[in-house]
């Protein structure tokens, strides 16, 4: 197995990337130095991954606090809680978005924390991400009504309710796992396991509406499989599904928590990348169709991609128009030869070819 990551989980397919030449003929990259973090060795990484998938099933509270919270950890943790961050106000949405909880436990005089908009930013996230405040102001009518008013399920009064706080954390998460495995089966594909396109829409209207808002960049890869229908012909449609089910098991491991990797049709995939350049974006596109074409497939062989890459605000700063400006990218790819990637150019410019 292939070893995508220069650190895993934390970076994936993403490394620093220099000024890259998008306009014209397919990128053309120095592939000793990408291949070189490629180790036949996945176990690491593998592990890495199943590792946070059992600490989601259990529960992923993250602190919004100025001040040490040891007790409450304590005892959330007790209750097989995990608390995957405490964060200041300021940095509250860098970790949201990095740790992908499912309830966010804020103190209200937190530095630099608006309730009202921390409110609102878990409210447009996956499903709506509950949040509960905790200070050490009395947990009278007046707190916990304004507590609600501003979009918080409920406040409670550190450390005289403590116990009480931990028993609400352990309701609102179970909700939000309901939620998570019911949504599960209209959001997830059937052959691979992938978000599929409806999903994936979701996604990139929530990606792009962190740009409007935070000046948060996205990126937003399609891959097409090349000459899945020769496969299909020579081998059968089961190893046509043999070979679908290997590239989503590739852009699973190496997508991040945050990205999203999809299957958007036969032999379409996408992977939106969360908080990534255009520019990072082309070198992992380019990474990651080395590892697919490098990565053999029992019974047919060698299988190769084409990938379009764009950006938000690079390429476009709405859905429609990213999705297009990737579409376009990938078609040029496919008309250039296959097995390789095409960038769309910025928003007043034109690939060649389209």
């Amino acid at each position: 197995m292939l070893n995508l990551d220069v650190a895993p989980v934390a970076q994936s397919i993403l490394v620093c990337a220099p000024a890259l030449n998008t306009f014209g003929s397919p990128l053309q990259l120095n592939l000793k130095f990408f291949v070189s973090s490629l180790t036949p060795d996945m176990s690491a990484h593998v592990q890495t991954r199943l590792a946070n998938k059992d600490s989601r099933s259990r529960g992923r509270v993250l602190l919004v606090t100025d001040h040490e919270q040891s007790t409450l950890i304590e005892t959330l943790k007790l209750k097989g809680i995990e608390v995957v961050g405490v964060s200041t106000g300021t940095a509250a949405m860098v970790s949201l978005q990095r740790s992908r909880p499912h309830l966010v436990v804020a103190n209200p005089l937190a530095t630099g924390l608006s309730i009202g908009e921390l409110a609102r930013m878990l409210e447009q996230s996956d499903n709506g991400v509950p949040l509960v405040l905790a200070g050490e102001a009395p947990a009278n009518h007046t707190n916990r009504l304004a507590a609600m008013q501003e979009g918080a399920f409920d406040y409670f009064e550190l450390p005289a309710e403590i116990d009480l706080l931990v028993k609400r954390s352990e309701q609102l998460i179970a909700l939000r796992q309901r939620i998570e495995r019911l949504r599960a089966d209209a959001d997830i594909d059937f052959l691979t396991g992938l978000a599929n396109r409806r999903r994936l829409r979701v996604s990139l209207v929530r990606e792009v509406e962190r740009w409007r808002r935070y000046r948060v960049p996205c990126a937003l890869l399609l891959l097409d499989i090349d000459h899945l229908k020769v496969i299909n012909d020579k081998f059968g449609h089961l190893a046509g599904d043999s070979v679908i089910r290997q590239i989503a098991h590739t852009l699973a491991e190496v997508s991040r928590d945050n990205d999203t990797a999809a299957r958007v049709g036969g032999e379409e995939f996408a992977l939106l990348l969360a908080g990534v350049e255009v520019e990072k974006a082309a070198v992992a596109a380019e990474r990651l169709r080395e590892a697919i074409s490098r990565r053999l497939v029992d019974g047919v062989g060698r299988v190769t991609v084409s990938i379009g890459v764009a950006g938000c605000p690079a390429s476009g700063t709405a859905e429609r128009t990213l999705y297009a400006a990737s579409d376009e990218a990938l078609y040029v790819a496919k008309n250039g030869g296959r097995d390789r990637i095409a960038i769309a150019p910025l928003m007043q410019e034109k690939l060649p070819g389209v």
